[in-house]
């Protein structure tokens, strides 16, 4: 008796479906870890930022550096290479060839971030690339190739009110943030092109335009926290952003929590940004108090 050893197309269409549902098993499991690793690199990446406030902290007798020169010293700014494209500008990265070559622009803490390799977090270049640079003196000739995603903490090393020039000024090292990853765009309901509906009043009205996350009082909204992890539905202005704090732990804010009435338990949404309690360093209040922000 002569056997055959090939399938018919029965069984062959039989295997097929079950390899076509053992992947739409498996595919979702592989979506999430690899969602949960990116996620872990982008905090991972802020907690090498925490190790190099440190190592600039010993270093320095706990003086912070002047926010606006910690990467980058003035004068660097040009038409061609504007301020507010540091972030993707590709001659201003710690391996780029013009930086290299003129370390007279390099800010205080550029040794200790250069070396680290601490590029901008996957999420943010992965968006960043899509929706472009928001800033108005953008340079349209420069492409957008991240390379940086975080910024520092205005009132650290400041003289402004609510600022401090040493860790042993501030307030609560445990609540007042360090570095914090940013936005590349503005979050206000009014936004041409990506309003966030859900608010009544604006939580920042400036994208990404430097290294400085400047909060400002109420009745200004400047700057905000950045909000593309773990988008809701795909809605980046309703995820979190990854925080460093004074004290080098770090934490993820969301959108809801920098809103005034969460920070403050007011019930009215027509106030602008919440997260003044992050930022302000010092132990004085800000204009019109706490309550009034």
């Amino acid at each position: 008796m002569v056997t055959t050893g090939g399938f018919t197309i029965l069984e062959l269409l039989v295997v097929i479906i079950i390899i076509a549902l053992l992947f739409s098993l498996i595919m979702p499991a592989l979506t999430r870890v690899r969602s949960m690793s990116v996620k872990m690199v982008c905090g991972s990446y802020m907690m090498q930022y925490g190790s190099v406030a440190r190592l600039y902290l010993n270093d320095n007798d706990g003086l912070f550096p002047k926010p606006d020169e910690w990467l980058y010293r003035k004068g660097l700014d040009s038409r061609e290479h504007p301020i507010g494209c540091r972030w993707h500008d590709e001659i201003t990265a710690p391996d780029g060839e013009f930086m290299s070559e003129h370390p007279e622009y390099r800010g205080t803490m550029w040794d200790y971030i250069g070396g680290m390799g601490i590029g901008p977090c996957p999420t943010f270049r992965r968006f960043a690339e899509s929706r472009g640079c928001e800033n108005p003196n953008h340079n349209p000739k420069l492409d957008i190739k991240p390379q940086n995603s975080y910024s520092i903490n205005g009132y650290l090393g400041s003289e402004r009110q609510g600022g401090v020039l040493r860790e042993s000024q501030v307030r609560e090292p445990e609540k007042v943030f360090f570095f914090a990853e940013e936005n590349n765009w503005s979050l206000r309901p009014d936004h041409p092109k990506y309003p966030a509906t859900w608010l009544s009043a604006p939580l920042s009205t400036r994208a990404l335009d430097d290294t400085v996350l400047m909060i400002s009082p109420t009745p200004e909204a400047r700057d905000c926290f950045g909000t593309y992890h773990n988008a809701p539905g795909g809605d980046l202005n309703r995820g979190y952003g990854n925080v460093l704090f004074v004290d080098g732990h770090v934490e993820p804010i969301d959108a809801e929590q920098q809103l005034r009435n969460i920070m403050h338990g007011s019930l009215n949404r027509g106030n602008p940004a919440g997260n003044l309690s992050w930022a302000w360093a010092s132990d004085s209040e800000p204009p019109r108090g706490w309550e009034g922000q």
